[in-house]
């Protein structure tokens, strides 16, 4: 009876060991699961392998392609726009090691025989309308004194930078000109005679 008795008993089975064994089954499939998704929502988009900075050329050298799964609200750049990146310049500085920003690369601000310089314009002295870079502009002699003559005739420029208002009104903002002008324009604007039209686009 005895030995029947013990050849009857089975060997006890751990209970938390099991447990233990269906969670680190369902840990391991949750992981796996979170690991396929971001891998699934990565994009190939183009990295800054040698640090640009403002205003220089972007080589090939400069640039490569990253797999990276950018945050939300994060602007990146396809890997598909490489070559269109090469051979313009850094609009901001470049750092290495990070992802190019759609809005770090244009065209250069200052063309041959051109000069940038940054104006202070009263209010009433430029269109309260947004004035993009690129807007063509108007520069035009005022005087501040009746019956004396502007200095000059008005001339042509372009957008640099969006204007900034300042608390007293003012508003700062980046232009370019022509060389020629350059000197004449700078000197009107520290007299603060100076005021900015928009000029209609052609077909406007």
């Amino acid at each position: 009876m005895a030995g029947s008795a013990g050849a009857a008993q089975r060997p006890r089975r751990n209970v938390r060991w099991i447990a233990a064994g269906v969670l680190a089954v369902c840990l391991g499939t949750l992981g796996a699961a979170l690991l396929w998704g971001n891998l699934s929502q990565t994009e190939a988009v183009v990295i800054v392998k040698r640090t640009v900075y403002r205003d220089q050329v972007i080589t090939a050298t400069d640039l490569g392609v990253t797999s990276a799964a950018p945050a939300p609200g994060v602007a990146t750049v396809a890997a598909e726009r490489l070559a269109e990146v090469i051979g313009r310049t850094a609009r901001t500085d470049l750092a290495a090691g990070t992802l190019l920003h759609p809005e770090g690369f244009g065209e250069p601000l200052v063309g041959g025989g051109q000069v940038l310089m940054g104006l202070r314009l009263p209010a009433g002295r430029l269109p309260s309308m947004p004035l993009p870079p690129g807007t063509a502009v108007l520069l035009v002699p005022v005087t501040r004194e009746a019956g004396q003559g502007p200095d000059g005739p008005s001339v042509t420029a372009q957008i640099a930078t969006a204007a900034k208002q300042l608390p007293d009104g003012a508003a700062l903002l980046d232009v370019t000109v022509g060389q020629a002008e350059a000197e004449r324009v700078a000197k009107l604007a520290a007299a603060d005679q100076l005021s900015l039209l928009r000029v209609a686009e052609t077909g406007q």
